[in-house]
């Protein structure tokens, strides 16, 4: 594994780990749903929000890089 992709998922791991309150175990965490954000996304662009849009699709993509968006969300959250 390249150095740079190691130190990418120990950042993600201590986001994780810091975002579960104390005395809690992170196993317990649930992870945003990649369909939830995607709508999410969509909701930005329909307010007119597309800055904000454009990041959080960059972010998503780079979060689930496997992830194949359906072609009929891609239209509702594509960049404009």
């Amino acid at each position: 594994m390249r150095q740079s992709a190691v130190g990418e998922l120990r950042a993600k791991r201590e986001l994780a780990d810091a975002a579960v309150p104390s005395g809690q175990s992170n196993a317990t965490v649930t992870l945003p749903d990649p369909a939830a954000e995607l709508e999410r996304i969509a909701r930005l662009r329909s307010e007119g929000r597309h800055e904000e849009a454009d990041k959080a699709l960059e972010a998503f993509v780079r979060k689930h890089p496997d992830y194949r968006i359906p072609d009929a969300v891609w239209n509702r959250v594509k960049p404009r």
